[in-house]
C-alpha cells in the first residue's frame, strides 16, 4: 500500500520540468517558420487575387470605353490662358475611374472630377480604404496618409506602369505630352487614355500595373494620380538601383503585377532585365518572352 501510494505521488523534478521545456521550445522553434511561411503565402495569394481582380475591371472599362483608364487626370500643370480662370492641378488618378468597375459605384459617385483628389470636398471618398488596392503583406499596416497635401488620403500598395525611364529615354521632342520617348511608353499615362490599338507589343504581354516599393508613403494614396511610376531600365524587381518609386513587394522572391489583357501573374526577382524592360512597355517591339 505504501508502495503504491510512493509511485502515484512521485512529481515532475525540476530537470524533467526543464527537458520537457526545452523540447516543447525546439518544436515551436522548428514549427514557426512554417507557419510563418503558410501565412505568407495566403496572404500573397490574396494579393495576386485582388491584382487579378484590378486586370478584369481595367478589361472591362477598355471592352466599355474603348480606352484603358487615363493614369492621371489633371496632373500636368496648364498656364493660364488670357481672359480664362486659371484651372488647377487635380490629381486624379486611374483608381477613381475604376471604382464602378470594383463595385464601388457609391465611392465614384461621390466623387467630385471638377475638383482636386486632394480636396475637402473629396475627403470623405477619398479616405475610405479600398482593400482591393491593398496588399495583406505590407507592415505596418497603416491606411491613411497624415502629413503633406494628401493627408487623410487612404493608401494603395498597387500603381500604373508609365513606362521604362534611364540614361537615353527620356524624349527630346519639345512637342510631345510625354516625358519618355514613344517607345519607353507604357499603357498608363498622365492626361492620356490608351487605345488598345497601341499596344503593339499585345496586351498579354503588356504589364499596366505593379506592387511599388516604396509604399504606404506620401503619393502612394489611391485617390492621388502620382502613382504612377517609370521603372528604372537597369533596376532588377525589388532592386536598389532606381530613381524613384519601383517595383516591388513584401513577399519574397518578387512582386505581383497585373496585365492589360486581365491576367495578372508573380513574377520573380531572377527575371531577366531585358524581358522585365519588354513587359512594361506597349509598342517597344520587343521580345518580351525567351
Amino acid at each position: 500500500m505504501h508502495a503504491t501510494t510512493r509511485i502515484l505521488g512521485r512529481a515532475f523534478t525540476l530537470l524533467e520540468l526543464l527537458v520537457v521545456i526545452a523540447v516543447l521550445g525546439l518544436l515551436m522553434a522548428l514549427l514557426l517558420p512554417a507557419v510563418i511561411a503558410t501565412q505568407e503565402r495566403a496572404r500573397q495569394t490574396q494579393c495576386l487575387s485582388r491584382l487579378k481582380q484590378l486586370a478584369m475591371g481595367i478589361a472591362m472599362y477598355e471592352q466599355e470605353q474603348g480606352l484603358f483608364p487615363t493614369g492621371c487626370l489633371g496632373c500636368k500643370l496648364a498656364p493660364k490662358r488670357p481672359g480664362q480662370p486659371f484651372i488647377p492641378q487635380r490629381f486624379i488618378s486611374w483608381n477613381v475611374s475604376l471604382l464602378p468597375y470594383l463595385e464601388q459605384r457609391g465611392l465614384f459617385e461621390g466623387f467630385n472630377f471638377n475638383l482636386p483628389s486632394f480636396s475637402p470636398d473629396n475627403l470623405t471618398v477619398c479616405s475610405t480604404t479600398v482593400e482591393m488596392f491593398l496588399c495583406p503583406s505590407t507592415m505596418p499596416d497603416v491606411r491613411i496618409n497624415l502629413q503633406g497635401r494628401w493627408k487623410g488620403l487612404a493608401f494603395t500598395d498597387f500603381a500604373g506602369i508609365y513606362g521604362v525611364e534611364g540614361v537615353g529615354r527620356t524624349t527630346t521632342d519639345p512637342q510631345s505630352p510625354h516625358f519618355l520617348k514613344e517607345e519607353f511608353l507604357g499603357v498608363m499615362l498622365y492626361e492620356t487614355a490608351v487605345p488598345r490599338r497601341e499596344i503593339t507589343d499585345g496586351a498579354s504581354q503588356t504589364i499596366c500595373l505593379s506592387e511599388m516599393s516604396p509604399r504606404r508613403t506620401i503619393e502612394c494614396e489611391w485617390a492621388n494620380g502620382e502613382n504612377l511610376f517609370a521603372q528604372t531600365g537597369e533596376n532588377p524587381l525589388n532592386g536598389t538601383k532606381g530613381l524613384g518609386t519601383e517595383m516591388g513587394s513584401g513577399h519574397p522572391g518578387g512582386a505581383q503585377v497585373a496585365f492589360a489583357d486581365g491576367h495578372a501573374d508573380f513574377l520573380t526577382n531572377s527575371i531577366d532585365q531585358r524581358i522585365l524592360n519588354a513587359l512594361l512597355t506597349k509598342a517597344g517591339k520587343e521580345l518580351a518572352r525567351p
